[in-house]
């Protein structure tokens, strides 16, 4: 009886241990699961990074790239103006110093007008007073001689007037006049000029701009990807970890 009791005892115990048994490997399976899965996704996360790294260099080239074209653009522009301008300014100057010449011109025409116009009033003056000489000498007409002499004086007065004073006027005007034409030429195409100059300043400095907007462009998109790694890694990484504690524990 004893006996029966014995073995009726270890059957109901081995009964009742068999569900936590089966229980048991359940959880170790789980467990096993939970570990391949969080390995399984810090793998992804590495390739995720490995991805977004790639993408972040191809960006950063990228932003780069568009800086450098649009800086070597800005570049061409400023070379264009200030060669525009200093070829403006050369053909304005050539304008100036053909306007100066034909001032000059004009001065040495206005000196030799006044010269044949000088010798014009001096044509006769000296035949006719070598005449009323001979005439008071022979015939004693001395009152004609002092009427031919002050005509003379008078007439060579004028001549050296037309040929002194007035020719000098006349000359100082035709240069003044080839000078203004020289400035009203020279003096906007040099303000044409510098301004020129000072806008390809400005596209240079705007050149500069943009490689400093590119790199900074460029480091912004590598710095938003770090952040995006660091945060895969760090949410992989915590899985893992989790992961392999709860399998410790079994």
């Amino acid at each position: 009886m004893t006996r029966l009791r014995a073995i009726v005892c270890t059957a109901a115990l081995a009964v009742a241990l068999t569900p936590f048994a089966a229980f048991a490997d359940a959880t170790s399976d789980h467990m096993q699961a939970e570990l391949a899965n969080g390995e399984a996704q810090w793998a992804i996360a590495q390739q995720q990074v490995s991805d977004l790294q790639t993408q972040a260099l191809q960006s950063a080239a990228n932003e780069r790239m568009i800086a450098l074209l649009r800086s070597e653009a800005a570049r061409e522009r400023q070379l264009n103006l200030v060669a525009n301008s200093n070829a403006m300014e050369a053909i304005a100057a050539s304008l100036a110093n053909a306007a100066r010449t034909n001032g000059d011109l004009n001065a040495q025409n206005e000196l030799a007008i006044a010269q044949n116009r000088a010798q014009a009033l001096l044509v006769n003056v000296d035949a006719n007073l070598a005449n009323a000489r001979m005439l008071a000498l022979t015939k004693g007409r001395f009152d004609e001689l002092a009427n031919a002499q002050a005509q003379a004086n008078l007439l060579h007065q004028i001549a050296n007037f037309i040929t002194g004073q007035q020719a000098e006027q006349n000359m100082s005007n035709a240069k003044i006049i080839g000078q203004d034409e020289a400035d009203a030429i020279h003096t906007p195409a040099i303000a044409q000029q510098q301004n020129g100059i000072a806008m390809g300043a400005d596209e240079l400095l705007a050149a500069d701009t943009e490689l400093q907007a590119g790199e900074l462009n460029a480091t912004s998109a590598t710095i938003s990807v770090e952040t995006k790694e660091s945060a895969i890694l760090d949410h992989a990484a915590a899985s893992l970890k989790n992961a392999e504690a709860m399998a410790g524990e079994q």
